[in-house]
Parts: C-alpha cells; structure tokens; sequence
C-alpha cells in the first residue's frame, strides 16, 4: 500500500510537470514541533526591490533559493510555484505576469543528506522543470527510508544530522524580471490551490492537480507552509512624446509621432531626428493615408533640425520633403525636423487608425510619383558631405480617432510585424498618470518604457499598458507576409487556409482567420483575405520555393 501510495504521488508530479510557469517566495522559520517548510530566498533576504530606471532599461535576474528548514520527514515533494494569483488563462496557463525561472536545479550540496551524502543524484527521482515553475522528488522507492526526518528546533548549521540548514538549499534558479514590468510587487510562492493542468496531458479539458508533500512510512501526505519572495518594481515615470523619447539601439533614424484627435479635426504628426552624426542633404517621402488630407507640411521653427531652409512639395503622391547643404549639419538630438498637419475626416468612428509612414520602397516597387509637370522616382535619401548614403532607418507614425475629450485609448488594439526585428510604436493618450508596458511573451516581442515593440521571433503576443488601476491592451502578432500559419515559410499550406477562410465566408460563416492574423493573408493589400490572395500566395510559393527562383511579391501580386 505505502509502495502504491510512493508510485501514485510520482505519476501524479509527471502529470503536473507540463504545466505552465509559476513564481513562489518561501519563507518560514522552525518549531519545537515542525511543520515541513519551504523558504524562498534571494541572497539570504526575503524581499527584493528594482529601481524604475533599471527595469526600464533591461531585464533583471534575481538569483533565487529555495530552503528547507524545518522537516518533519517527507519522501516526496511536488510543487507549483507561482507569481501572486499566477495570473491564469482560460486555457489553465499560468501568465505569471511575465516574470519566468531560468537556470533550475536542484541544490549542490544539497539540503537533504542522509544517505545521499548532499548529492541530489543520490535521490530516486528530482527535476526542476523551470520554465513551467514545476518542482518534483522522491527520496527513495524504500518505504522505511526518510532523509533526515526530524531536525531540532531553531537549529540552522547544516552538518550530517540536519536536513534544513541555510547553508545548503532544496533548489536554486534564477527569476528573470522582464524589462518594462510594470510596477508593483510580485510574490513568488508556491501554488496551494488546484489548478488545471492543461498541457501536460491528453485529456480533455486537462487534469485538476495541486501541490503536495507525502511521508511514505506513515502513508499520508504532509502539511506544509511558505512564505513568499516579495520582488517590488519601484513606480516609473509617466511616458509621454517628447524630444526625449528615444529607441535603444536604434541608430540613426526619424521617427514620426502618435497622436489623436476628434472626427474632422487638423492634427499635427511631429517628426524627430535622433543620433545623427552628419548631414549635408535629406530627402523624404511621406506615405499617408488616403483618407486623411493633407492641410500643410511645415518645417521645424527656426530652420528645423538643421536651421536650413527645405523645399516642400506637398503636389506629389508622396509628400516631399528635402534640402541640400555644402556643409555638414548635426541635428540636436530629439529635434523636430517638420510637422505634417492632417484632416482627420468627419465621419471617422471612434478607434479608426489611419498610418501616417514614411514612404517604404519596398512597398511601391514600380511606382512614380506624379505631379503636373514630370515622373519622379521616388528615393529616400540622406547623405552626408560627400555624397556617401547614410543609413537611416524609419520609424512611421499615426493618428487614432478619439472622439471624447480626455479620453484615455491605447493607439492599436492589434498590430502585426512581419517578421524578428521589426518595430510598431504604442501610445496611450490621455494617460492622467504614470503609464507601464509589459509583454505576456518577451519572447516573442518585448516593449519598451515608452511603449515600443520589437519583435523577437514569430508567435503571438499581448502587449499591457497599464495606467492606475486601468489596463489597455494590444494583441501583437509577429509574422510574415503569406505566412499564415506562422510556421516561418509561405507554402501552399498558406494557400490553402486562405481559400477555405474565403470559402466558409463566403457561404456566410466565420472564417478560419482570426482578424489579427488578416494583414498576414491579404498579401495584394486590398483589405480583403480572398481566392486573389491564395491565388498569390500559392504563386509566390511555386515560383521561390518550388522552382528556385527569387521573385518578389510585388511581382507577384
């Protein structure tokens, strides 16, 4: 019965070890008469504090021990440990609220030691699925055998007859503090509830399992208790457009601003120069939506951001801007090279989005750029005294309808990136306070203290602007053109869902896409997923991957 009881608790940890991650803090301390605890510690302390200029500038790692000092006498031990409530989905995956464990193992020299001597391998059974916050161990299969089953009192050297010492730990790991966590306080502990597990089995709807400790010579589970690892995230600073709004690593490049405005109101989208080493001459097209009209371009007050006078030529299909120098020119940093003033059209609907970018060629292949009197090639240029390219890069803005005044509204509900490395900018306007950004995956795209997205790799995410006690969100997806299932290539697979997405609407059903992945299908870019995409797609596989050939989708569209 005592070997049966051994057997079931470690069945039921296998199924328990494909659940999602969790976050724990433990902390306890020992009694005449002991209650089996688990204490969480980073550095010996139970608490940790981030300043706000740290986590807003990279990810934090926080070394992290689990102790066990008080042992009433326990054979196996199966823990979930989670991040506060554990910030659970409705599918049972645990968010943690983006906090994870890296690096787990279990302790060397270990806590427990007995006949193991302080090795862990000396344990029938350990592992220390990190990323899943799930912990498991069985002592031994002998029903007879406990590790050092009782310790006295207040005891804390670890030597051959006591277990729980805090100079040996249970398990070690690191807990990583993704940058941009939003503030708070966030506790590490272990899960005492049930939970589903929902990933980690074939059946339906998952397995309810909970955290649980067994005694295997008297048969029976054992009580434990914690107390939590508190990491507090110091409050930031609010985060607003201004001429100190920057993006790490950036380079040099220009950036075009968020901004919002009511149905037939002129709003002004500023654009900035950052980290210019140089210039002698600039030249750039603006690629605005149809829907907005273009009221002006004006430069920068006192010259701009090179106090020289440019040429606007607002006749174009793509606006212009440019000018040309015999000197070379450095742009402060932060400064305003122009405004683009636009009418936001009277019957635009609430949370309406119309992108206000920077022509990108790739883009427009084939196009010209037409007035009355020629046929212009468009080019973005900027060069520096002689004549050499410098390479800039592009960050486009936009202009959201917000319909009351003071209204707080997070600039995109969705947004796609075709694929690793690119950027999308999120605004909240109208943020009456401190605004914080966090990912649900900074694995798939991290956002920045200022509300700047880079994706990471392909999947999908949900960027959290959180304001007071509001939240906004963002579903990301990072993907490329035609890649409709996101496996990373564009097959006839793609082809195929798009076609049976057409079919089933057109026959009056839900598609198969969800609307988030819609700019990832409508490859022709006409604002339709249709049999012309699928059409395309299929195309574009046949003639890159099936026949070798490198031709792009403007051709191909």
């Amino acid at each position: 019965m005592q070997m049966k009881k051994l057997v079931s608790a470690a069945a039921a940890w296998m199924m328990a070890v494909g659940a999602n991650t969790g976050t724990g803090v433990f902390s306890a301390a020992a009694a005449a008469d002991p209650t089996l605890t688990f204490d969480i510690r980073s550095n010996g302390q139970n608490a940790v504090e981030i300043k706000a200029e740290d986590i807003a500038a990279r990810d934090i790692t926080v070394p992290v021990q689990i102790f066990i000092p008080s042992n009433p006498g326990v054979n196996y031990i199966n823990l979930k440990l989670q991040v506060n409530d554990g910030q659970i989905a409705e599918d049972g995956s645990f968010g943690n609220y983006g906090l994870y464990l890296t690096d787990g193992a279990m302790a060397s020299p270990f806590c427990f030691d007995s006949a193991s001597k302080g090795d862990p391998s000396a344990s029938f059974s350990s592992l220390f699925t990190d990323k899943m916050m799930n912990l498991s161990w069985v002592y031994s299969q002998k029903v007879a055998e406990l590790p050092d089953a009782a310790a006295e009192a207040n005891t804390i050297k670890w030597d051959s007859s006591v277990n729980w010492a805090y100079d040996n730990a249970f398990v070690t790991a690191n807990l990583v503090i993704p940058k941009g966590t939003a503030p708070g306080e966030y506790k590490l502990d272990i899960r005492k509830d049930e939970y589903i597990n929902s990933l980690s089995s074939n059946v339906s709807g998952g397995i309810k399992t909970r955290s649980m400790c067994t005694n295997s010579v008297s048969d029976s589970e054992v009580s434990f208790e914690s107390v939590p690892l508190t990491v507090k995230v110091d409050e930031t600073a609010p985060t607003k457009w201004d001429e100190s709004y920057e993006i790490e690593g950036a380079g040099h490049y220009l950036i075009a601003g968020d901004v919002c405005g009511k149905p037939g109101e002129t709003v002004s989208v500023p654009v900035y120069v950052f980290n210019d080493k140089g210039t002698a001459g600039l030249q750039v097209y603006f690629d605005i939506n149809k829907n907005l009209e273009l009221q002006s371009i004006k430069q920068g007050t006192r010259g701009g951001a090179y106090r020289q006078v440019a040429t606007i030529n607002t006749d174009f299909q793509y606006p212009c801007f440019t000018f040309a120098t015999d000197t070379q020119l450095t742009a402060p940093q932060g400064a305003k090279l122009l405004d683009i003033n636009l009418k936001i059209p009277e019957d635009a609907k609430e949370g309406t989005v119309y992108p206000v970018k920077f022509y990108h060629e790739s883009e427009h292949v084939g196009e010209v750029i037409e007035n009355d009197d020629n046929t212009t090639p468009p080019m973005q240029k900027i060069v520096d005294i002689d004549g050499v390219a410098i390479d800039v890069a592009y960050f486009d803005g936009s202009i959201t309808v917000v319909e009351e005044e003071g209204k707080k509204m997070l600039n995109r509900q969705s947004a796609t990136l075709s694929g690793p490395n690119e950027y999308c900018n999120l605004t909240l306007f109208n943020a009456d306070g401190p605004v914080t950004w966090m990912s649900s995956a900074p694995e798939i795209a991290t956002v920045d203290q200022n509300g700047f997205i880079k994706s990471i790799k392909y999947g999908t995410t949900t960027i959290t602007a959180t304001c007071g006690d509001q939240e906004y969100t963002c579903d990301v997806v990072v993907g490329m053109l035609g890649d409709v299932d996101r496996n990373g290539d564009v097959t006839s697979a793609d082809a195929q869902i798009v076609l049976v997405h057409y079919t089933e609407v057109f026959a009056g059903n839900e598609g198969r896409i969800p609307p988030e992945l819609y700019p990832l299908a409508d490859v022709n870019g006409d604002g339709n997923v249709s049999v012309t995409d699928a059409q395309s797609i299929l195309k574009y596989y046949v003639n890159n991957k099936l026949s070798g050939n490198d031709v792009p989708w403007s051709e191909v569209i």
